[in-house]
């Protein structure tokens, strides 16, 4: 009966053990997945950032093109540009940096990154300096809303990704919910641009996608729907 006893303390020991190991590592690998979604999260928030640079210069380049104002036109053009050149370094550095090339190629993140870029090099190449008509303020003018339509879907994923982070659980659901309205904000205004009366006046006037500005705005809506609908599908981080 004792050598029963002790085996059985025995096995009882083992057996806690056993189980305060695998314990430990579940807690271990879920910190190691939350510390994983977070910093994931990180490069999304900066990418997001250097588009927000980039739309915001390309902004600045447009409204020096319009030369509403002669005085203020040379400082806008140059801060545009400014702009412009730091927002995409940023958006390369997350592109080409260890964190990124530690990632799966078919990542999230890459195909994020892919369309980001994608966008800021059409904006680049439509910030060319061209002669000004009606019709190409007109068309400026939908390209300044585009930008903003991409401004508040950036703005709203990263509100929904700071929810995410579970920091403030007395205003994480405020916070999600109101990013995800900016999303479905811009989506809408996306869709007014590209349906709506000015969109609609272009055409019947002529202006098509035989026009190289025009086909040029619609490109430039097609890349920012893609990135923002990868936005609002972002995966949430691990908690």
């Amino acid at each position: 009966m004792r050598i029963r006893a002790i085996f059985f303390l025995f096995f009882v020991v083992c057996l806690f053990t056993c189980i305060c190991s695998l314990a430990c590592a579940e807690e271990t690998g879920h910190k190691h997945d939350a510390a994983a979604g977070m910093g994931m999260h990180h490069i999304h928030i900066v990418l997001t950032h250097g588009l927000v640079m980039v739309t915001e210069g390309a902004d600045l380049i447009m409204l020096a093109d319009m030369k509403m104002a002669p005085y203020l036109d040379r400082l806008s053009l140059e801060n545009g540009h400014h702009l412009m050149t730091s927002g995409k370094q940023v958006i390369d550095d997350m592109l080409n940096g260890p964190e990124m090339a530690a990632m799966k190629k078919e990542d999230f993140t890459h195909k994020l990154g892919k369309a980001i870029m994608n966008t800021v090099d059409m904006l680049e190449k439509m910030s060319m300096d061209r002669t000004m008509t009606p019709d190409m303020m007109t068309m400026h003018h939908m390209h300044i809303m585009i930008n903003h339509a991409l401004a508040i879907a950036a703005e709203g994923a990263n509100m929904v990704m700071l929810a995410q982070s579970g920091r403030a659980n007395g205003i994480d659901k405020y916070s999600a919910d109101h990013g995800s309205m900016m999303i479905r904000d811009a989506h809408a205004l996306l869709d007014e641009i590209f349906g709506g009366k000015a969109m609609t006046e272009m055409h019947t006037k002529g202006i098509k996608k035989d026009n190289d500005m025009m086909a040029d705005t619609h490109k430039l809506g097609e890349a920012a729907a893609k990135v923002i609908d990868l936005l609002e599908k972002m995966p949430a981080a691990a908690r």
